[in-house]
């Protein structure tokens, strides 16, 4: 019998110019763009001026720009956890839970050592606190898939309803954390003493930003340049053969879960400390989950993290100026980030492989 024939190839390739990459990504956001007008349209407002808005409020000056950056620190530091999971085929999606447990354990640890502490030591404690409480709870879903083979998706979900009622209920609570004086879930105001300092004068930007870039730079050099980078990289690329060359595929997850939620976690901390200056439900509008998608769209990338980071807090301080001008419903800001990520994802597709047509085809 003979195999059919298809009228077109096609072929993997192997080497991308720059380029054309650059291109596809261009092209692809002009896509999204275009259908991100057309829902805007469908909403009842003008989708230039819509559009405008959002790049203005997101980019369109030296205030604008540094409030991206703060916006972008969280989505940088959950975005890392991503690269470093999903480099290792460990699909966690528990980054958002991560970020409230890193904020609880931080907040937690201020509670204990209150104001007698010199401010020196008592952030080093708060940023410790926050790495590790992110690391414990990615630490449980690593223990739950190494021993038991439970899936990292399903457990880290999980996990994370999980923390969102822990904190709901210690907010909700005069017996815990909620501010005596308030009757909304939130905790008293931080003081200057425990806060995260003003790295410029009249601008938010703090020393969470700093944390976040040098984060990027650290998991750039543990993939790339540690036999622990190697090893994650090995397993993702091909498990079985890591297991087969003798790698312990169950420690390098747990480590790996580890440095994963505590990456989350310090986003957590950060917007506690650094931003809000109280723990409440609204430090996080979905940057763990968003953090997921800036991690993808780097392609895994530590360093072009940063940029993607960059791209989705202009992205999130844009809509607030889009929304609060022309009215545009807030639940077509996360349309707009998921119209991008699927454009992007796409262009990525197409530009990995080569589309030919076959010489001399005749239709049977």
């Amino acid at each position: 019998m003979l195999k059919k024939r298809m009228p077109i190839h096609i072929e993997p390739v192997h080497e991308r110019a720059l380029v054309t990459e650059f291109i596809s990504v261009i092209l692809a956001l002009l896509a999204a763009f275009i259908v991100a007008g057309l829902l805007i349209d469908l909403a009842g407002a003008n989708p230039l001026q819509a559009l405008y808005l959002l790049a203005q409020g997101g980019f369109g000056g030296k205030r604008q720009l540094l409030e991206t950056l703060l916006r972008s620190a969280p989505l940088l530091l959950t975005g890392l956890a991503t690269v470093i999971a999903f480099r290792g085929q460990i699909w966690s999606i528990g980054q958002e839970g991560q970020l409230f447990a890193g904020a609880m354990a931080s907040y937690w640890a201020y509670t204990l050592m209150g104001e007698s502490i010199p401010r020196l030591p008592t952030l080093i404690i708060i940023i410790f606190a926050g790495f590790t409480g992110g690391a414990l709870l990615s630490l449980i879903a690593g223990l739950m898939k190494a021993y038991f083979n439970v899936d990292v998706i399903i457990s880290t979900v999980l996990l994370n309803y999980i923390v969102n009622n822990i904190v709901l209920m210690l907010l909700y609570s005069h017996k815990y954390w909620m501010d005596p004086i308030q009757f909304y879930p939130r905790t008293p105001t931080i003081p200057d003493h425990a806060s995260f300092p003003i790295l410029f004068e009249g601008y938010r930007i703090h020393l969470g930003v700093v944390i976040a870039l040098v984060s990027a730079i650290a998991i750039y050099l543990i993939l790339e340049h540690t036999p622990l980078g190697y090893d994650i990289r090995a397993i993702g690329s091909n498990p079985v053969a890591a297991r087969f060359q003798g790698l312990n595929i169950n420690r390098i997850l747990i480590i790996t879960m580890v440095i994963s939620g505590g990456l989350s976690g310090l986003a957590g901390s950060g917007e506690v400390f650094g931003v809000h200056h109280k723990l409440q439900m609204e430090i996080s509008p979905g940057y763990g989950y968003t953090g997921i998608i800036v991690g993808m769209l780097a392609e895994l990338n530590p360093l072009v993290t940063i940029l993607t980071a960059f791209f989705f807090g202009g992205l999130i301080n844009g809509s607030l100026k889009m929304v609060t001008s022309i009215g545009v419903p807030t639940a077509l800001i996360y349309a707009i980030q998921a119209i991008i990520l699927i454009f992007i994802l796409a262009a990525r597709v197409f530009t990995k492989f080569k589309i030919s047509f076959r010489k001399n085809y005749h239709v049977p």
